[in-house]
């Protein structure tokens, strides 16, 4: 897909297309979207399967996803 727009344009064609894609979304799917993983914080949570946990291992404890560091 392309899409061309005016350079001033570009902030609200981004949103205007970030706005299509979550409204096609669960709820469950924007809050995995939503997600940052910071593995300077005390706590991170999975994007996969939004088990919170304390940040250290590489993969989420509860489903195995590879979160790498």
């Amino acid at each position: 897909m392309s899409l061309a727009v005016a350079s001033e344009d570009v902030p609200q064609a981004a949103a205007a297309l970030d706005a299509n894609w979550r409204s096609q979304l669960t709820e469950e799917e924007q809050r995995s979207a939503d997600i940052v993983l910071d593995f300077e914080a005390d706590e991170m949570t999975c994007p996969a399967c939004l088990t919170t946990f304390a940040t250290g291992p590489e993969e989420c404890p509860e489903c195995g996803l590879f979160l790498g560091n």
